[in-house]
């Protein structure tokens, strides 16, 4: 990796971690240099301008956990088999700081047009991996006719960043854990209607 890549990659880091501890209102570039260690000249050599690198750090932190949510989930079969994967992976967002920052990133897009497409445009990504995944788990099951891919996605996207916000605000932790207990009741009520394909 150059030393160009690298300091690219600090900044971008360190506009991840300053949006999940700070805010977005608060996230400038003052802020963001102040966090990674470096002068806040430095982003305008790197990055067009403060909305530029918020949606870099957008991609940034984006790819990052597609590559792992997509690793991890390689392979899994069933819905009993997929949601303590699906537990792990949401532990990791809120330990890396992800979950927190992509909330206060769709926040923050209401007031900007370059943001919100910039935003718009990862959600979709992420319902489209999550449309995939859950018809892969349905498969040919009677469920699979039941059950909106599209539209399960869009309700998975919307809780997923729903239960961030909710928690932010009482910094309660503890509703992802009743909500994780009662969706494997639910997961296992799942399996007994579902036949996952063998294909990936």
């Amino acid at each position: 990796m150059s030393r160009r890549t690298e300091t690219r990659e600090r900044i971008l880091r360190a506009a991840v971690d300053t949006l999940a501890t700070q805010g977005f209102s608060t996230s400038t570039a003052r802020a963001i240099a102040a966090t990674g260690g470096f002068a806040p000249g430095v982003i305008y050599y790197h990055f067009e301008d403060l909305e530029d690198l918020l949606l870099a750090a957008m991609r940034y932190t984006s790819d990052s956990r597609m590559e792992r949510y997509t690793t991890r989930t390689h392979g899994v079969r069933g819905a009993g088999e997929l949601l303590p994967a699906l537990r792990e992976l949401y532990d990791e967002d809120v330990a890396t700081g992800h979950i927190a920052a992509v909330q206060e990133l769709v926040a923050g897009a209401v007031g900007s047009t370059r943001l919100a497409d910039g935003v718009r445009a990862e959600i979709r990504r992420w319902e489209d991996f999550t449309e995939a995944l859950i018809g892969r788990l349905l498969g040919d099951s009677p469920l699979a006719t039941l059950i909106p891919g599209r539209e399960a996605a869009m309700a998975a996207m919307a809780f997923y960043l729903g239960l961030e916000m909710l928690t932010h605000l009482d910094g309660d932790r503890t509703r992802s854990d009743t909500l994780f207990a009662a969706a494997t009741r639910l997961a296992a009520l799942l399996d007994a209607f579902s036949t996952p394909t063998d294909s990936e």
